[in-house]
């Protein structure tokens, strides 16, 4: 969805691992966004378009990328589009509900495009948006640990430009929203836990996932070989299954248009 960082190729290594972890979200969303008509911004996987389908909705989903599209189809049986925010090929209230579920946090330019999901909002409408907080998550904090022992050198920073950015929290998203006209449903912190396989979190990491996942490419095949050493130790003491089951967050946006 114009984002910052390119997901090109990285599809399988998501599947496995993060989409899971994005996926805890999904029954809040279509909860709180009824409607025949539903656009889903940024459908990754298509597991919350393919939901929303079951629920009897008549479901577009769009996605930035060809690998996301691609796997949206195997699972949405309505149409799935590539489009990226901030420019949407609908007209205006051409939907009764629309999801963003940790798209706006990678978009290139936030307010542009939550202007854009409201643009495509009927009346009375719901928007429904999610992003990651700026506390560091759990799984963040256990990676960074390895990267520091394993001594890795950083990459560029990824933020954007101060007068494109946002403060990345219940009260940032709120203000975005309150630019875009959008009427205030609710704004609060979800927290729900995460389980996930040691194996398939660092198959997401070295797969590219996430900055982490970047940075980790970055490195030498030696930094690479010291980091999954570091982070499986430091996983396997969290958990005596090899399931890691960590807390996690996310800022959340109900509003109207």
């Amino acid at each position: 969805m114009g984002r910052v960082s390119s997901w090109s190729g990285l599809g399988d290594a998501y599947l496995d691992s993060f989409a899971t972890l994005c996926g805890g979200t999904i029954d809040r969303l279509l909860a709180d966004a009824p409607g025949e008509r539903h656009l889903d911004v940024g459908s990754g996987t298509g597991e919350l378009a393919g939901r929303a389908a079951t629920l009897g909705r008549k479901v577009v989903a769009i996605d930035a990328d060809p690998d996301m599209v691609a796997m949206s189809n195997v699972v949405v049986p309505g149409k799935v589009l590539q489009a990226a925010l901030p420019d949407l090929p609908f007209n205006d209230d051409e939907f009764d509900a629309v999801t963003a579920n940790f798209v706006i946090n990678h978009v290139a330019d936030p307010r542009a495009s939550m202007r854009e999901l409201a643009r495509v909002t009927r009346p009375g409408g719901r928007v429904a948006v999610t992003i990651w907080p700026p506390q560091p998550a759990v799984w963040g904090v256990l990676v960074s640990g390895a990267f520091s022992a394993a001594r890795v050198a950083q990459i560029a920073s990824q933020r954007l430009s101060p007068e494109l950015d946002f403060e990345r929290s219940v009260d940032g998203l709120r203000g975005i929203a309150e630019v875009a006209r959008l009427e205030i449903v609710r704004a609060e912190e979800l927290r729900w836990d995460w389980e996930i396989s040691i194996d398939a979190l660092w198959r997401g990491i070295s797969g590219g996932v996430t900055t982490a996942g970047q940075t980790l490419r970055a490195q030498t095949p030696e930094t690479q070989t010291s980091v999954e050493q570091e982070f499986r130790r430091a996983a396997q003491n969290l958990t005596p299954d090899g399931i890691l089951r960590l807390p996690s967050a996310a800022a959340y946006l109900i509003a109207a248009a």
